[in-house]
């Protein structure tokens, strides 16, 4: 099953030319690696594929739905497709609060909120860091939150910005091996960016 089809796609900024894609297809329960330097318009491409941007000009199908990019059609997509950035950002709060929060938001019961806490911090080996404070993680434990914060919600895309730009040797290693369970235990579509052609060869399915 395709996932997205990106047909000329353009998307402009003023009057440069971020992205120019003529055909693109996404397949379901596949990794892709969107290869390319910085200025690229990788993160650009995420946004729009996250459904927090509108292109310029072109069609996006998802799952063979056209998306027009009106908010009431958005707010929905954003539930099947989960961005987590280069640099993420948590709640000063413990590790266990922060993933608690988008699924009260989505109206899940206790009992079942703390299950799926518990495991999915068991699949970023941070289980035993669920009552930490999560302002004091280092770089490398932050984005493994970050990635168990977005997987906690279930989605169909997990989409990462240069998920191992900001952390050391042995992180960059651990968050590569999280991305392959993600894909091959949870049947979830990866696409992350990078700039490191070896990081792309060794995880994806489809560099690009």
């Amino acid at each position: 099953m395709t996932v997205y089809t990106i047909a000329r796609l353009i998307k402009l900024f003023g009057t440069r030319t971020v992205l120019d894609i003529g055909n693109l297809n996404i397949e379901d329960g596949s990794i892709y690696a969107l290869l390319g330097p910085n200025g690229a318009g990788k993160t650009t491409l995420l946004n729009i594929l996250a459904f927090l941007d509108a292109p310029t000009s072109g069609q996006i199908h998802f799952h063979g739905k056209l998306i027009r990019f009106i908010e009431a059609q958005l707010q929905v997509l954003r539930k099947e497709v989960v961005m987590v950035d280069q640099h993420p950002i948590l709640f000063s709060t413990t590790v266990f609060k922060n993933l608690e929060f988008g699924l009260k938001i989505r109206r899940i019961a206790k009992k079942e909120r703390e299950r799926i806490i518990e495991e999915t911090l068991d699949l970023v080996d941070m289980r035993s860091f669920i009552r930490a404070q999560a302002h004091r993680l280092s770089g490398g434990e932050t984005q493994r939150v970050a990635l168990a914060r977005g997987l906690a919600l279930s989605p169909k895309v997990f989409l990462c910005d240069e998920p191992t730009a900001s952390v050391d040797a042995e992180n960059q290693t651990t968050i590569m091996n999280i991305l392959r369970r993600i894909n091959q235990e949870k049947k979830i579509t990866v696409i992350f960016t990078t700039h490191d052609r070896s990081r792309a060869a060794d995880l994806a399915h489809h560099p690009l």
